[in-house]
């Protein structure tokens, strides 16, 4: 597969689980399947990892929301700079917010497909802290972003 097919996998995986489409796992995710992050150390692995995965936000966020800001691919590679937005309501662990807060993360994800399907997911997340100025948050989102509470 091309970068850009890869790219295209990823766009439409993206698409699909937004849609509620979670059979799309199967398809696009390869039966090794791994998701690898400083944050969520010894994630399980294979297709339930990616159910997993898919599934989470809404166990740490209510109201969740997540934009890709910017996607670029080359060779097997596809990486992704995200904004996540959304209530916290995840587990309390040391550098999360405390319950209920609001919250913008910035994430960073590198995805290595094999043969049009996503083998493995390497991310880490930062959450802005409460009162960052948003133009600050608006330089990471980059240009077009409305400044207007979320």
């Amino acid at each position: 597969m091309t970068a850009e097919q890869n790219k295209a996998i990823f766009r439409r995986f993206i698409d699909e689980l937004r849609r509620g489409n979670f059979a799309v796992i199967d398809e696009v995710c390869a039966p090794e399947f791994s998701f690898h992050s400083p944050n969520w150390p010894n994630w399980p692995r294979g297709i339930e990892g990616a159910r997993k995965l898919a599934t989470y936000g809404s166990q740490l966020y209510r109201d969740v929301h997540a934009t890709i800001d910017d996607i670029i691919a080359e060779n097997d590679r596809v990486a992704v700079r995200w904004t996540i937005t959304g209530t916290w309501i995840g587990p309390q662990r040391p550098g999360s917010p405390p319950a209920g807060q609001k919250v913008v993360v910035g994430s960073m994800s590198w995805y290595r497909f094999v043969d049009g399907k996503i083998l493995e997911d390497w991310g880490t997340e930062v959450f802005w802290p409460t009162g960052t100025p948003k133009s600050e948050i608006g330089e990471w989102r980059g240009p077009g972003w409305d400044p207007s509470p979320e």
